[in-house]
């Protein structure tokens, strides 16, 4: 997911001036951003407040969902090195693990795309074409804009990846059938629609997601084969308390910045028991943006910003005094203030109707003076 406005937040108990004391705030970091790529920067700023006394002891599994871990393929690095070296039962072995958990994640797609290129330029290394060209066409199925690294591709590798960008002709059918009743299903990470639908697929691996209201999703790989109609028949649990907070991560990130977004982060203030956020909003390889939000008081802070230049110090410095409460304001000025619009309210002699009815009653007096005093200029009978 967007998946994914793709992605944070710390959630902080009380201002952070006294980090490194046993009353210091407690906090848990939730990434919110659009993109995965600012993880590396994150896990620095976790290694950071945790160096501080700020981070609050929470379930493992969970914090790896509110700050993003759960939405990546730590072992990456360690597939790309396996398959240079032509270890390739480690790097399936590798990949096998890491498919595993994200099924289990709200938006596997973008993901699942990755460790597809990845058993796709496998199974070519390995002289398996049909393989090759089965997982390349489910990658690019998923992310049509996945580049591969042209250093580690040959010219067999990519011709079939030319090959696999191309639909086949033959097509099979789905058919699911999924409970709850208003249970709906995305294919290859698209519109979810009705879950008693038939779909119509091209033949090969397609990813299917059935997603309910306040449900566990599911998401499986399945393969179409050619004029054969293939079944699902699925009841999806009750979500989890990770599902549950995977999914108010991707409202708080869906969310407008200002009270929509402070709205929706309050449900993770609740979820975490702590009341303050600092919502990481943007960011890359080597830099996050964030924000502090202050749910139970309704303020925020101004945006800030963590590069790969900063150092330990720094980051705790300003977090500190982005926590301090003369620093947080009131979060309609904050938005007034983004629209270029006043932050301070209108004094009640400041409105246009006060001054339009002061001005009525002025000329209404002048007109009724100027008629009372004005000398007759005939006499009635005459």
């Amino acid at each position: 997911m967007r998946h994914q406005l793709a992605l944070s937040a710390v959630l902080l108990a009380t201002g952070a001036a006294h980090a490194g004391r046993d009353d210091a705030p407690q906090l848990v970091v939730v990434n919110a951003a659009p993109s995965a790529n600012q993880v590396g920067p994150i896990e620095r700023l976790r290694r950071v407040l945790d160096s501080h006394k700020l981070l609050v002891d929470l379930d493992e599994d969970l914090e790896a969902t509110l700050d993003g871990r759960a939405a990546t393929i730590p072992d990456l690095d360690a597939i790309r090195d396996a398959y240079a070296s032509s270890e390739f039962e480690t790097a399936l072995v590798l990949i096998d693990t890491n498919e595993r958990r994200i099924l289990h994640s709200r938006d596997p797609a973008p993901l699942l795309a990755q460790l597809g290129q990845w058993r796709g330029m496998i199974a070519a290394a390995q002289d398996n074409g049909d393989e090759a060209l089965l997982w390349l066409r489910a990658a690019y199925r998923l992310n049509p804009a996945l580049v591969i690294d042209e250093k580690l591709t040959s010219p067999r590798l990519r011709s079939l990846i030319k090959r696999a960008k191309r639909e086949p002709t033959h097509t099979g059918t789905l058919r699911i059938v999924g409970e709850p009743s208003d249970a709906r299903v995305s294919i290859d990470g698209g519109q979810a629609r009705g879950a008693d639908d038939r779909f119509t697929l091209s033949v090969g691996l397609h990813l299917v997601t059935i997603i309910a209201p306040k449900r566990k999703p599911h998401s499986e790989l399945i393969e179409i084969e050619p004029d054969r109609m293939a079944r699902i028949s699925i009841r999806l649990d009750d979500e989890s308390t990770l599902d549950r907070a995977a999914r108010l991560v991707d409202a708080t990130a869906a969310a407008p910045e200002g009270r929509p977004r402070l709205k929706r982060a309050s449900a993770l203030a609740k979820l975490t028991g702590v009341s303050r956020l600092l919502v990481i909003e943007g960011g890359g390889a080597d830099r996050v943006t964030y924000r502090l939000y202050d749910v139970s008081a309704n303020k925020v802070s101004k945006p800030l910003e963590l590069d790969g230049a900063s150092s330990s110090a720094t980051i705790a410095r300003e977090i500190a005094a982005a926590s301090e409460s003369q620093n947080l304001v009131d979060i309609d000025v904050m938005v007034a203030t983004a629209r270029g619009e006043s932050a301070q309210p209108r004094r009640w002699y400041a409105r246009w109707y006060v001054w339009a009815a002061v001005g009525a009653v002025a000329v209404g007096s002048y007109a009724a003076y100027d008629y009372a005093s004005r000398e007759p200029t005939m006499l009635r009978g005459l």
